[in-house]
């Protein structure tokens, strides 16, 4: 056994995962190695640098298209990487849907990334990827579904000015799967007092809002890049204030990709009333795509 190898054991390096395994978490892959973050859509790209240990960097944004933006900004993007590896956002050329009756087996959330015409059977098309969350308490399931074609061509573009890929998730649609997981790990209430949620989720222009009754799903609507300064379309989208014999019965779960905007208090005082739960921390997309374990 060479003395790097034994090194290697006693400082955990061994344990590590290596830097193309998708199941580890971003920052466990790359702990001593600079990379980067871009959050990807059809008219703009955003990035962010990830120093070693997790410590966010330099930021950007460019109008444009991607493969133009990629072209022009390579050598920053480049330097600001150890070996070029870079996870990616998706904000664009993709749907997220509510769907009943799909199969309940053990694991099913991670078959369909490798084998999704055995997880969605007649929903199932060609040329598209999936992810997918189950209502474990009703037959209702979040799906995330992205054109192919789109994602193979971010990788391509990628690997002409020299960065390689190493996840690619869906801003959105993590960060609406972060919001379920928190409020349903919540302790669960007395009988009769469950509370009713909307979740309203704002990443970087796009907006997926998702109605929870007590621990059912019963409508989705998602829409991508539909503002940019003004978010009046967010308020447009949520529509008029549902109302209820219980208006404070309703609590609204919002998240954002950044903290500092006044979405959170136009968004309250749009369902004056009700209660309202801001969950944004600071640079909140940037440190679930630094962590992200699956999207």
């Amino acid at each position: 056994m060479k003395i790097a190898d034994i090194k290697d054991v006693l400082t955990f390096a061994a344990f590590r995962p290596e830097p193309d395994d998708g199941s580890a978490p971003w920052i466990r892959r790359f702990p001593n190695r600079r990379t980067l973050l871009l959050n990807v859509g059809k008219n703009r790209t955003s990035w962010r640098g990830l120093g070693k240990g997790g410590q966010l960097g330099e930021c950007g944004t460019q109008r444009g298209d991607f493969k133009d933006i990629a072209a022009s900004f390579a050598a920053e993007w480049r330097h600001l990487t150890d070996d070029g590896w870079c996870a990616v956002s998706l904000n664009s050329r993709y749907v997220i849907s509510l769907e009943s009756n799909l199969s309940r087996k053990e694991g099913i959330e991670d078959v369909i990334r490798t084998n999704p015409r055995a997880a969605l059977g007649a929903k199932f098309e060609r040329h598209r990827r999936y992810a997918l969350i189950n209502n474990p308490e009703h037959s209702t399931s979040v799906v995330l579904s992205c054109d192919e074609e789109v994602i193979r061509k971010i990788e391509t573009t990628l690997a002409e000015v020299g960065l390689k890929v190493g996840r690619i998730a869906c801003g959105p649609y993590t960060m609406l799967r972060r919001a379920i997981e928190h409020v349903n790990s919540a302790e669960t209430p007395p009988p009769g007092t469950a509370a009713n949620h909307l979740f309203v989720i704002c990443c970087e222009g796009s907006v997926c809002l998702l109605n929870q009754s007590g621990d059912a799903w019963s409508e989705l609507r998602s829409r991508s890049e539909i503002y940019d300064e003004d978010p009046s379309p967010v308020l447009e989208l949520l529509g008029p204030t549902r109302r209820s014999d219980d208006p404070g019965n309703l609590e609204i779960v919002f998240v954002a990709d950044h903290a500092g905007t006044d979405l959170p208090e136009r968004i309250s005082a749009h369902f004056a009333g009700h209660k309202f739960q801001d969950l944004t921390q600071p640079d909140h997309l940037w440190a679930l795509l630094a962590d992200l374990r699956s999207a």
